[in-house]
């Protein structure tokens, strides 16, 4: 007698892809059913630039531009064009963490931290994340966790911490540190210079600010990693392997090579492009210095690849969502809509509204250069009339673009991380949750806080 199968099997959850491809179609259906509309705007000096800035109270409906069909089969690779430079630094820093690995030069220095750390090895989690976070801070780029996760992996393997550990540790500290930022460019240096603050003022406040929040992650991610944590890989095993002498050389090099490329991309500001090209030099140097042959690194690039090709091209599949909006001419809609809803409102109200809506707006454009220039100029009128001073709006559009970065697939370097760590977005939905609503709670107690302290403008 058969057992007819169960109709209650567990639905499999759909690939990133799918996902991907199921957030593009929605935003080309909102642009049959959201009336298409513009700000005028104004080419206007930013941190970052000369900028086009929107003029408040100059929304407009314009005819409406419904994305067709073929709109919406080149919304992919028009996405991995706009996105290119980040899709190139995601293939170019992971093949190059690719190339030292082959070489030899992180299993040296994992040994040879796990032999200085001894019984303290869960020191490693904060230590890297306020590293991490810190970097973050003050030059805003999240993106770099694509970079530290292929590092730090096979550390927190040899420790017997799970792939959520890993990615958390190089994910929050990157993307949290930005959300929280200190002088982070993108979004508090573009901010305050729309909104006529002196640059980087109320740095202190954010200092602190900066520092509870980071303190409640890495709490958070100990606590994961205590409860998770399997017996070390290497457990019983103290002898420190014998290493050649080429090979010390060639982490000695590495390192400081590393180290330089960070001192540069602080003190020069330098784009991805720049970044990714100097991993790359930095990888073939060490390979050389370890004894690899020139062959031998094109071979261990080529592997490297394959590896991270996924993760470099949902970066771009994610940049197709927004190509969509853009196309369908939406986006001022939406930022227009929040200006008439918190017109209204309490002040207290509309303070938080305003972050809860950059934090839904984040679906649509995740850019924080991108969104600022766009919603700030209508947020800094509306906050005069509601009495909302200029570095308290500030605050809320940094947290707000920031919170969401690690829930919506739209983030490019966020679904490129999951990647690289093999860590599925359900599960990392799970793991995250009752961190996002407890800084998201943090972060509305603090805009509350600063608008009645009166926060600015310094």
């Amino acid at each position: 007698m058969t057992t007819p199968r169960s109709r209650t099997a567990a639905w499999p959850m759909p690939d990133v892809y799918l996902i991907l491809l199921a957030f593009v179609l929605l935003m080309g259906l909102l642009t049959w059913l959201v009336p298409a509309g513009s700000y005028e705007r104004e080419m206007r000096e930013t941190l970052l630039g000369t900028r086009a800035v929107v003029l408040p109270g100059t929304y407009q409906l314009v005819e409406a531009s419904p994305v067709g069909f073929m709109q919406l089969v080149t919304a992919l690779p028009d996405g991995l064009s706009s996105a290119s430079e980040i899709v190139f630094m995601t293939l170019l820093v992971g093949g190059a963490v690719g190339v030292i690995a082959r070489a030899g030069i992180l299993e040296f220095g994992i040994h040879h931290l796990l032999r200085a750390l001894g019984t303290r090895a869960e020191l490693t989690i904060p230590i890297l994340m306020a590293m991490f976070a810190l970097l973050a801070a003050f030059i805003g780029t999240p993106e770099l966790a694509i970079a530290y996760l292929p590092i730090i992996l096979p550390l927190f393997r040899r420790l017997g911490y799970d792939a959520v550990t890993a990615t958390a540790t190089a994910l929050l500290a990157t993307s949290l540190g930005f959300t929280f930022g200190i002088t982070a460019p993108t979004t508090v240096g573009v901010g305050q210079s729309i909104a006529q603050l002196p640059l980087f003022s109320g740095a202190a406040v954010r200092a602190l600010v900066w520092l509870g929040a980071i303190a409640l992650c890495a709490a958070y991610v100990l606590r994961h990693a205590r409860r998770t944590r399997q017996a070390p890989s290497d457990e019983g095993s103290h002898a420190l392997p014998v290493f050649s002498a080429r090979l010390r050389w060639a982490a000695g090099v590495t390192a400081l090579l590393f180290v330089a490329v960070i001192a540069s991309i602080i003190v020069f500001g330098l784009k991805f492009n720049a970044i990714g090209g100097l991993f790359v030099l930095m990888a073939v140097t060490g390979a050389l210095v370890a004894g690899r042959s020139p062959n031998g690194i094109c071979e261990d690039f080529n592997a490297a690849f394959r590896d991270i090709l996924v993760g470099a091209l949902i970066c771009g599949f994610a940049r197709a969502i927004a190509v969509v909006m853009e196309q369908g001419q939406i986006a001022d809609t939406v930022v227009h809509h929040l200006e008439t809803l918190t017109g209204d409102m309490s002040s207290y109200a509309a303070l938080l509204s305003i972050f809860g809506f950059q934090a839904l707006f984040n679906l649509l454009v995740s850019s924080g250069s991108g969104q600022t220039i766009l919603t700030m100029p209508v947020l800094v009128p509306l906050g005069d009339l509601l009495d909302i001073s200029r570095q308290t709006l500030v605050l809320a559009t940094q947290f707000g673009d920031g919170l969401t970065n690690l829930v919506f697939p739209t983030s490019g370097y966020f679904v490129a991380t999951l990647a690289i760590g093999k860590v599925g977005y359900p599960a990392w939905l799970r793991f995250y949750a009752p961190l996002f609503a407890t800084l998201a709670l943090y972060a509305g107690a603090v805009l509350c806080l600063a608008h009645a302290l009166r926060f600015g403008p310094f």
